[in-house]
């Protein structure tokens, strides 16, 4: 988008972090193959085979290197800060000075009724004048979303940065990833049970069997929960948070 390839748009510090923020998840992404490329198993064997059961307790008892989980605090952190910075770019002046530690881009999971949400809502947004960027906001609430409100990826996003910056560091895991086919959501569900081990590895078997080659199972590092998923591989995590911030600030963008 022209936002992003402009040096002298207001935007330009946001473009500045999003660039920054998708090397690194390259970058990261590089590190993960590295490491299991390196370790035993770097590919699952038929669920079939005599060491299929041993491969599997291999990968979920695998140590992860702590800096896995700092690199994607970082990047986090750096797609969260460019939703703030969008808020900050459209305060009054005047304001930011007066309420600068209250500004931020506000990310709500219920919708603000009681008096005292409905003020903090508005704390947030309080130096902002323009109704379109008003309703903007609005909009991108991850309410708005209904049914699949705790999927949306602003408030992973949201809740990663917070857990992150006053809890923990983001909890990654090694897992096994599994890739299906179109029109195979039942089995995508089993493999979320298996993988949170609710389903018996030999109910997995033999549904992995039936499957064959409609199905792909690879080593994978994994955040231990994002959204309702559980777990869901980082990499795939992190672009898809990606994706959303870049479309969210090229509507901002629109109105700049």
């Amino acid at each position: 988008m022209a936002w992003r390839d402009e040096p002298a748009h207001p935007f330009s510090g946001i473009a500045e972090k999003l660039k920054r923020a998708d090397q690194n998840i390259a970058d990261l992404n590089s590190k993960i193959d590295a490491f299991i490329q390196g370790g035993k198993y770097p590919i699952i064997p038929d669920p079939g085979s005599e060491s299929w059961k041993e491969v599997l307790d291999y990968h979920k008892a695998k140590p992860i290197p702590l800096l896995f989980s700092v690199l994607a605090g970082e990047i986090v952190h750096h797609l969260r800060s460019c939703l703030d910075h969008v808020v900050w770019h459209f305060s009054d002046s005047v304001q930011r000075g007066e309420c600068q530690n209250v500004i931020e881009f506000p990310i709500f999971s219920d919708e603000p009724m009681k008096k005292d949400k409905l003020a903090l809502y508005a704390r947030k947004v309080q130096a902002i004048s323009n109704t379109n960027v008003l309703a903007l906001i609005k909009n991108m609430q991850p309410y708005a979303a209904g049914p699949d409100t705790l999927n949306g990826a602003l408030l992973i996003l949201h809740n990663m940065d917070r857990f992150d910056k006053h809890r923990e560091l983001v909890i990654i895991t090694s897992s096994i990833s599994v890739e299906f086919g179109p029109g195979l959501d039942d089995a995508r569900r089993k493999a979320n049970l298996f993988n949170q081990g609710k389903l018996p590895p030999t109910e997995w078997m033999a549904l992995s069997r039936a499957l064959n080659d409609n199905i792909k199972a690879a080593p994978s590092i994994a955040f231990m929960e994002f959204g309702e998923y559980s777990p869901y591989p980082v990499v795939k995590g992190l672009a898809r948070l990606w994706q959303a911030v870049d479309i969210a600030v090229t509507h901002f963008a629109n109105e700049v």
